[in-house]
C-alpha cells in the first residue's frame, strides 16, 4: 500500500487526510524516523493489531537511551494521539530509562534514500513489503535476528511474510501488518440509490461488469459518481493490478534469469480498456482525472460524493476521525471477479531499523513495540496495547471490529486478540463480513520487481486513458513496457 495504507500505504492514509503508516524516527546514534507513500495500512482499532513481546525490566544502572519513533500522530489525529500518550506513559513507567522521541515522518521512495544516506533514519521506521528487498540490499537496515530469535517473532509470524525481510539467514525487519484489497462502499449513496438488501447491506457487485452497472445507478440516481480510481501517486497502478490480474494479465517474468517486463499483452490491454470505459462508456468517474486516495479519495467518500472505491477497512477511520463520517456509513466487501476469477492484490507494512541503531537502541525499540502491544506473547500484559488501542477507538466513535490480514500464525494470539476486538466491536458486521470471508480468494504478491517504478509508470498509462478518448491502450501499454524494461529491470540484471 501500497500503497500512501499497510500497505499504503501508506499516501498518507490514517491520516492522508488521513491513513499513514506509523514509522519511527532517529538521528544518527541516539533516535529514529520514517514515512510512506501508499495509503497506510493499519489496523480497524488505528493501531497494530498484536501483542507484546517478553522482555525484562532495566535494573536501576541502566543508561539513559533515546530512540525515535517514525509516523506518530499528527495533533488534530485526537483518537490515535490518546493511544500514543498511554503507550509513552507506560514506557516511562516500565522503562523510565527509555526516552521515547516524535517523528511524523512516513516512508516515501523520494525522501527514504536521502534520508538513508545522510545517516538520520529513526530507530525504527515503517515501509512497505515491495521495498524490504532493496532496503536490505542498500545496507538501510540493521540486523535484528537475535531480537527475533530471542523474542520468538520467527516463531510466531506468518513464515511466507518473515522470507520478505530474510537474507543469508539473517533478519532485518518485521513484518507489522498485511492488508488486502476490497470494494469499500458509501452506504448513505447505496439506499439513495435503492441498492441495499432488508437489512440495510450494499448489494455487493461480483464481477467487474456488475461494478460499473452499479456504478452507473448510482450516478443516475444520485447525480455523485459511482466509483472512484486513483491516478496518480502511484496508486493509479497500485489497484489496476487488481482489475489486470482478473484480466489474465501477468507484469513481470523470469526468463533465463533475467526479467522482463510482459504487461502489452491483450489481457492487460483489455483490463485497460475496462477502465477507459468507466469514464467514457459509463461515465461513472470524478470528473478530476488526477487524484489520490489521501486528499482526494478520503475527500469525496467521507462526504458523500462517490460511492464505491478500492480499498480496505482500515481507511474507514481516517474519514471517521477527520471528516466526521458515520461508522456506520462504511461497508467493505471482497473484490469482484474478472474473467479470469478473483484475484486481490496482498500488501502490507514492515518495521525496520536503523543501521546504525545502537544494541541498546534495538533492544529498546522492541520494548516500544512490546509497549504497544506487538508480540507473539499472550500474557494480560502483552495485550495491554490493544486493549488500549480497541477500548480508545471505541470511545472515540472509531470503527472497531473488522480486520485485515493477520501476520501471526499461533492460534493462542489470534485467539486472545480476537477477544479483545470483540469486546469493543461496535458496527454490523454484516458491512464486513463478504471482505472477512472472501477477500482472500486469489491473492497476488506485489511483483517482487521495483514495484512502487512499475507503479508509477502505470499511472501515465491511466491518466492517457482518462484524458484522451482516442487513447489506445495496447500502443500505450507496449511503450509503457518497453520504458519500465530500459528504465529499471534492465539495470538490476
Amino acid at each position: 500500500m501500497n500503497g500512501k495504507m499497510r500497505r499504503s500505504a501508506q499516501l498518507a492514509l490514517i491520516a492522508l487526510c488521513a491513513i499513514a503508516l506509523v514509522i519511527a524516527g532517529c538521528s544518527k546514534n541516539n533516535g529514529n524516523n520514517a514515512s510512506s507513500t501508499q495509503p497506510a495500512a493499519t489496523n480497524s482499532q488505528g493501531s497494530e493489531s498484536s501483542s507484546a513481546s517478553p522482555t525484562s525490566e532495566a535494573s536501576p544502572e541502566s543508561k539513559p537511551v533515546t530512540i525515535k519513533v517514525s509516523n506518530w500522530p499528527k495533533p488534530n489525529e485526537e483518537a490515535q494521539v490518546k493511544v500514543y500518550d498511554a503507550f509513552v506513559a507506560k514506557m516511562k513507567e516500565k522503562y523510565a530509562y527509555i526516552n521515547v522521541e516524535k517523528d511524523e515522518w512516513g516512508y516515501d521512495v523520494s525522501s527514504f534514500l536521502p534520508k538513508a544516506a545522510s545517516g538520520e533514519l529513526p530507530t525504527v521506521y515503517e515501509t512497505f513489503f515491495t521495498e524490504a528487498d532493496k532496503i536490505i540490499k542498500a545496507n538501510y537496515a540493521a540486523d535484528i535476528t537475535d531480537l527475533i530469535t530471542k523474542n520468538d517473532f520467527d516463531k510466531a509470524l506468518n513464515p511466507d511474510l518473515l522470507k520478505l525481510v530474510e537474507k543469508d539467514g539473517k533478519y532485518f525487519g518485521i513484518p507489522k501488518d498485511g492488508y488486502v484489497i476490497g470494494l469499500m462502499y458509501n452506504v448513505n449513496l447505496f439506499k439513495q440509490a435503492g441498492l441495499v438488501d432488508e437489512k440495510g447491506v450494499p448489494k455487493f457487485p461480483k464481477t467487474y461488469e456488475e461494478l460499473a452497472q452499479t456504478a452507473q445507478i448510482i450516478k443516475d440516481k444520485t447525480g455523485k459518481p459511482g466509483f472512484f480510481f486513483p491516478t496518480k501517486n502511484n496508486q493509479g497502478g497500485w489497484m489496476f493490478m487488481n482489475i489486470a490480474w482478473a484480466y489474465g494479465a501477468e507484469f513481470e517474468q523470469q526468463v533465463e534469469g533475467k526479467w522482463k517486463a510482459v504487461f502489452n499483452t491483450p489481457e492487460a490491454a483489455a483490463a485497460l480498456q475496462y477502465v477507459k470505459d468507466l469514464k467514457w462508456k459509463y461515465n461513472v468517474l470524478p470528473a478530476n482525472n488526477l487524484v489520490d486516495v489521501g486528499t482526494d479519495l478520503f475527500q469525496m467518500f467521507g462526504t458523500d460524493q462517490v460511492g464505491m472505491s478500492f480499498g480496505m477497512p482500515e481507511w474507514g477511520n481516517a474519514m471517521v476521525q477527520n471528516l466526521k463520517m458515520s461508522k456506520d456509513n462504511f461497508a467493505v466487501s471482497a473484490l469482484p471477479a474478472g474473467p479470469k476469477g478473483n484475484v486481490t492484490l496482498l500488501g502490507g507494512g514492515l518495521y525496520m531499523f536503523a543501521p546504525d541503531s545502537t544494541p541498546e537502541q534495538l533492544d529498546s525499540a522492541f520494548k516500544w513495540l512490546e509497549v504497544k502491544g506487538f508480540s507473539p506473547q499472550t500474557t494480560q500484559e502483552s495485550l495491554d496495547g490493544l486493549e488500549t488501542s480497541s477500548k480508545t477507538a471505541n470511545e472515540q466513535g472509531l470503527i472497531v471490529g473488522p480486520h485485515g490480514l493477520r501476520v501471526w500464525v499461533n492460534e493462542d494470539r489470534i485467539n486472545a486478540e480476537q477477544k479483545i476486538v470483540d469486546k469493543y466491536t461496535n458496527i454490523n458486521m454484516d458491512m464486513f463480513n463478504d471482505y472477512m470471508t472472501n477477500g482472500s480468494a486469489g491473492l497476488r504478491p506485489e511483483v517482487p520487481v521495483n514495484a512502487q517504478e512499475l507503479y508509477k509508470t502505470l499511472d501515465v498509462v491511466i491518466q492517457a486513458v482518462l484524458t484522451n478518448k482516442n487513447a489506445d491502450p495496447k500502443t500505450l501499454l507496449d511503450k509503457a513496457a518497453s520504458d519500465f524494461q530500459k528504465d529499471y529491470l534492465d539495470k538490476v540484471q
